[in-house]
């Protein structure tokens, strides 16, 4: 079992982005893939908005088709999936559901994390 602490571990090896933008939303994704870690049950809210606005758009058929097979693997599996360095794990991160709100302590960290 994975823990935040080791889902931390991992993405402090990924050091190369593209521009300050991809910094960000790879840091936005840490935060959130900790908290799905935290607390599984927010999976149900990721499921719950690509059922609500992503499932009936023909253009975001792939998208919704991953996040589907993802979902049912399991928060560490997502986790994982988020922090990915590679073009899947970019791609899952410009097409992520949202799980969860970042606010406070969260925003904090993503601020010190993208700098």
């Amino acid at each position: 079992m994975i823990t935040p602490s080791d889902l931390r571990e991992r993405a402090a090896r990924k050091t190369r982005f593209h521009d300050a933008h991809d910094r960000r939303a790879f840091a936005r994704a840490l935060e959130i893939a900790t908290r799905l870690l935290e607390d599984p049950s927010l999976l149900g809210q990721g499921s719950t908005y690509l059922d609500r606005f992503v499932r009936s758009d023909p253009r975001q058929a792939r998208a919704y088709d991953l996040w589907r097979g993802l979902l049912a693997e399991g928060a560490e599996h997502v986790a994982l999936a988020l922090i990915a360095d590679d073009e899947r794990g970019a791609y899952l991160r410009e097409t992520a559901p949202v799980f969860t709100t970042i606010e406070g302590q969260g925003r904090g960290r993503l601020v010190n994390i993208s700098e």
